[in-house]
């Protein structure tokens, strides 16, 4: 009976990753992307309007 080699043997399952982790992280990226997106452009209005008010 051959030893058993975890270098040989590893799969990703094996480090604990999943199609639902991969899937999790991918929409966290999407959504946190999407938010600091919007939060800029509440801002820049915010300030545009500032401006626009000076003037």
């Amino acid at each position: 009976m051959d030893p058993f080699d975890p270098a040989i043997h590893y799969g990703p399952n094996d480090a604990g990753v999943s199609a639902f982790s991969i899937l999790v992280v991918a929409i966290g990226l999407l959504v946190g992307s999407w938010a600091f997106g919007a939060l800029y452009g509440i801002l820049s209005s915010y300030i545009q309007g500032k401006q626009k008010e000076k003037d």
